[in-house]
């Protein structure tokens, strides 16, 4: 298929990446649909506020549908730029990929947990289930405890912004380009590393955003999050020629040559 071998070129000569153009990029294509992108980011707060109150089995949901959730925006904004397709019911799609998206997002989750290990034998049992008795003070003294490891914390933080910023797009290209889960978070992985600096300054910048959003009396946060998801498909597109006009993408994640 073309574009998994822009892909593969992506990855083996490097690419452009400019996250002014992208922002810029995400603001208008929200533009063309804020109600639906608003009404969406609001339903999916809901929806995750809401799951998140169910002891113990709400986590397992959110482990089951929040990735389908995340990649609304991305589905719907690509339906929206291929075919001016503004149908509400495009955000919902990524659960069309269910099945590998949920295997991904175990598979991440184990990378993550794999990575936590040492810090969670280091800080102990105690320290867990004293920030977990929600007492002020045992958790002022757990806190405390902290600057003994800080080195080691430093470390963690370092390690884990790295791995999930080089896995960042697993989820992308299973929904767009039918990668299987092993496959896809390798192949995000090797694509961003070709450019992971940038990567990394995109995150920061969305954080930002978000974090003005909040300062707008959390009002500004249904403007910012479909922004910053538009943005980043704009990113994902553009590196990986998703949009290009010798590749038709009749459905989400499937491919046909132009003949």
């Amino acid at each position: 298929m073309k574009n998994k071998n822009l892909i593969s070129e992506a990855i083996a000569n490097g690419y452009n990446f400019n996250i002014g153009n992208y922002i810029s990029r995400g603001m208008d294509i929200f533009k063309k649909n804020p109600g639906g992108y608003i009404g969406y980011t609001l339903l999916f707060i809901v929806i995750s506020m809401t799951i998140s109150f169910i002891p113990i089995l709400g986590t397992l949901i959110g482990i089951a549908i929040n990735p389908a959730l995340m990649v609304g925006i991305p589905i719907a904004a690509h339906k929206q730029e291929k075919s001016s397709d503004m149908e509400f019911g495009n955000f919902f799609k990524g659960f069309d990929h269910f099945a590998q998206l949920l295997v991904a997002n175990i598979l991440v989750t184990i990378i993550y947990l794999i990575i936590s290990l040492p810090l969670i034998f280091m800080l102990g049992f105690t320290f867990f289930a004293s920030m977990a008795t929600g007492d002020p003070s045992a958790i002022m003294e757990s806190t405390g405890e902290l600057a003994s490891f800080g080195i080691w914390i430093l470390l963690f933080i370092l390690l884990f912004t790295y791995v999930s910023i080089s896995m960042r797009w697993t989820n992308y290209l299973i929904v767009f380009h039918q990668y299987d889960a092993v496959s896809a978070i390798k192949t995000s992985w090797a694509l961003t590393n070709k450019k992971w600096i940038f990567h990394l300054g995109f995150a920061l910048l969305a954080g930002l955003m978000l974090f003005a959003g909040v300062i707008a009396l959390f009002v500004g946060i249904i403007f910012v999050i479909p922004i910053i998801f538009a943005a980043d498909y704009a990113g994902y597109a553009d590196v990986t020629g998703l949009n290009r006009n010798d590749d038709v993408i009749d459905e989400i994640g499937i491919e046909t040559d132009l003949v």
